[in-house]
């Protein structure tokens, strides 16, 4: 799993920049690999890692690591509680705090069904967020909804797309607001690539943030 990792992001250093200074101007990357374990008829294990940098392969941002547990009350729900350790380097977003740890818990429903010939899904999230700095702990928590498409173009490509709202509950309730499209290659059948673009406002900046992520799932009733 290391080797694909590390090979997909090398795959992708077009640019190997200088330090940037402001990261409107730049074109960031979130490179992610995240597996879906279904380990009965109701119940699957979900993992995830992420690694973000302001420029493709510079200027590190984050990374976050996170494990949960989902109940699939029929193919098309499922519950989902989960938990992710991030590591933050705010220092290049003009803020005198310079890494943040971030210890965050969420709940889930997701959703999906056709809009006629259309794929919908949707994503509800409650997210406790327990941050960390040098100099203060907080706790902060916020909604999420997410509304999406795939749709399949053959048996090897499909595009996806999606818009995602972030409810805070603070005085700065709208803070954040995440538009994504991509590609998706099915490799295997237990494995995708998807290469996307994503524009997202949050904090007052507008960024623009190519993902490429891998995708797996495995079937653990066939070895349980």
């Amino acid at each position: 799993m290391k080797y694909y990792f590390t090979l997909l992001v090398f795959c992708t250093a077009i640019v190997l920049g200088h330090s940037q200074v402001n990261p409107e101007k730049e074109l960031g990357s979130w490179y992610m690999i995240y597996g879906t374990h279904r380990v009965s008829d109701k119940i699957s294990i979900n993992t995830g890692i992420e690694l973000r940098y302001y420029e493709l392969i510079t200027n590190y941002n984050l990374d976050l690591f996170g494990a949960g547990i989902s109940y699939h009350i029929n193919p098309k729900t499922a519950l989902t509680i989960n938990y992710s350790y991030l590591d933050i380097d705010r220092s290049i977003a003009y803020t005198e705090i310079s890494n943040t740890i971030e210890h965050r818990l969420y709940e889930q429903v997701s959703n999906k069904h056709n809009l006629g010939n259309l794929p919908i899904n949707h994503r509800l999230r409650v997210e406790q967020r327990f941050l960390h700095t040098m100099n203060d702990n907080t706790i902060q928590n916020r909604l999420r909804y997410r509304l999406g498409t795939k749709i399949k173009l053959n048996e090897t490509l499909y595009i996806t797309a999606s818009n995602e709202i972030f409810v805070n509950f603070t005085e700065d309730v709208f803070r954040e607001n995440r538009t994504y499209a991509a590609l998706g290659i099915r490799l295997h059948k237990t494995i995708k690539l998807q290469l996307g673009f994503m524009k997202q406002h949050i904090n007052n900046l507008n960024l623009d943030r190519l993902q490429i992520g891998i995708y797996f799932n495995t079937d653990l009733r066939k070895t349980l």
